[in-house]
């Protein structure tokens, strides 16, 4: 009877250890009333074949007058990107058009809406460095952090 006990108590002590040190394949992110993402930096494991960023927009302003949103792109593309972004181009876009520089992106969202943006982690190079940020007109200059493979 000891015997079996100590297995057990052996077997789940691994098996606890095994979940704390399992790599985390998402992250919560919040988008606030003063365009300000609550993270400036977003590790991604690269043993993560996808990679969730659960997005909420905590504003309480309407997304039509400042909704905020979450693109992935490589830094190297930020600026071209940006020179893209117009209304025209409609909101479930976020103001963006179609473009293979863009990772990942979500509509914008209203007050206390959420998003689940799913990354394919295989579209990323170690090497390379990566930015989200908030495709809404005049936000991305603050709402911008880094995003490392």
């Amino acid at each position: 009877m000891n015997i079996i006990n100590t297995s057990l108590v052996f077997i789940f002590t691994f098996l606890i250890a095994q979940l704390s040190f399992a790599s985390s394949c998402s992250v919560d992110l919040e988008g606030n009333n003063m365009m300000q993402f609550s993270s400036t930096s977003i590790q991604i494991d690269s043993s993560c074949s996808k990679f969730t960023i659960k997005f909420k927009n905590t504003s309480n302003l309407d997304k039509e007058i400042a909704g905020h949103n979450v693109v992935v792109s490589k830094s190297s593309d930020f600026d071209e990107l940006t020179n893209l972004v117009d209304p025209s181009n409609g909101m479930n876009e976020g103001f963006l058009p179609s473009n293979s520089k863009v990772i990942a992106k979500t509509p914008f969202l209203g007050p206390n809406e959420s998003y689940d943006l799913v990354i394919d982690v295989s579209r990323l190079n170690s090497g390379d460095n990566y930015v989200f940020w908030c495709s809404f007109p005049g936000h991305w200059g603050i709402m911008k952090g880094d995003l490392n493979l």
